[in-house]
């Protein structure tokens, strides 16, 4: 059994320390949290705790894969990880690097005298998407499965309150847009990240050179081949996540529609990095998203009870949005708001060039 230690003060316990805990039980079989002491911590900050130790502990002992907790008062951990017989010691991307902290620097040469191996955790500002993620597939595939109550479309959530006539409306409007905006499509290849059951893509591969759909709840893709099937010559249907998709070739429009919003800020960075080794300097980027009015909204797992389910989105702001895609070299041509669905959030349209 790989025995592996781990060390901190864990005053005010948030979602960084979870994920610092979680890296640290993979590195092993069994994991000890060492709590550093009321004292210590006071003296070394000059400041009072805000946690106190017990309580401190009480919470860590309560994580599943937390196996044992011990408190410690030196900085230096050489004795107690000899003592534990520890294996594996697990520490932050910075510990031991910097010398005026020489406690630490000992800690590590211990460990290299001592061969206990030395299990670095990069510093995390996220919260895990993992389970995020599964969660949103089953939410696609269960609204993927109301095909027939949504025949205009699955993905457009809770829009003109189910309204078909409306929805169908609004995806003409939303086509139109796009071929005014490309007006020589017929030249153009295009890319659509996230195309769902292919609402838009049915719309627009009759008049693009090449469309290209990418989407990784598979309920959806079937929905998107079925609409689809009468372009099935100029369309490719590809299955993939998004934040990993990455074409051999450029393309020359991308469509985000609906896309954005699902994605965490970790995701949407390495989406839009994807993008640019996809994109040339002509390459137009459109996106359609839902947007926070007022301040970016996180909603996490919650429950709707107008959707019946729970389901995960990241409501950024107008000026969030924007700032993203200028970051990665991108002009915003023309951006206004289609309509607006509920009372703090809507639907923006945003035109991007290079």
């Amino acid at each position: 059994m790989k025995r592996v230690m781990v060390p901190g003060v864990f005053d005010v316990f948030h979602i960084g320390h979870l994920n610092y805990l979680k890296r640290a039980s993979e590195a092993g079989d069994y994991l000890v949290v060492a709590v550093q002491e009321d004292r210590a911590v006071e003296k070394a900050k000059g400041t009072a705790m805000v946690t106190p130790l017990p309580e401190r502990i009480a919470l860590i002992e309560e994580i599943r894969f937390v196996d044992e907790v011990v408190s410690y008062i030196e900085v230096f951990q050489g004795e107690l990880l000899a003592s534990l017989r520890i294996d594996v010691f697990a520490c932050g991307e910075e510990y031991g690097h910097d010398p005026m902290f020489p406690d630490q620097v000992r800690t590590i040469e211990f460990c290299k005298a001592h061969r206990i191996e030395v299990f670095r955790i990069p510093r995390t500002n996220h919260v895990s998407s993992t389970k995020i993620r599964s969660r949103l597939k089953a939410f696609w595939a269960s609204r993927a499965a109301k095909e027939e109550d949504a025949p205009a479309g699955v993905t457009v959530l809770g829009s003109f309150q189910g309204d078909q006539a409306k929805i169908i409306a609004e995806t003409r409007r939303e086509a139109d847009l796009i071929l005014s905006v490309i007006k020589d499509a017929k030249d153009r290849s295009l890319l659509d990240m996230g195309c769902g059951d292919g609402r838009l893509l049915a719309e627009l591969a009759p008049f693009f050179r090449k469309s290209t759909g990418v989407e990784y709840i598979d309920e959806l893709l079937d929905l998107a081949r079925k609409r689809t099937q009468n372009f099935s010559d100029k369309i490719e249907l590809l299955s993939s996540d998004v934040t990993e998709f990455l074409a051999p070739r450029t393309f020359d429009v991308f469509l985000l529609s609906g896309i954005v919003v699902c994605l965490d800020d970790v995701q949407l960075e390495q989406f839009l990095n994807n993008i640019d080794r996809m994109m040339d300097e002509s390459s137009r980027c459109l996106v359609r998203n839902s947007v926070g009015l007022e301040k970016r909204i996180n909603i996490v797992n919650q429950f709707s009870p107008k959707l019946g389910d729970t389901y995960t989105g990241y409501y950024r702001t107008v000026a969030e949005i924007e700032s993203k895609f200028l970051r990665h070299g991108w002009h915003c041509k023309d951006r206004f708001q289609l309509y607006q669905h509920c009372p703090d959030t809507a639907i923006w349209w945003f035109e991007f060039s290079r």
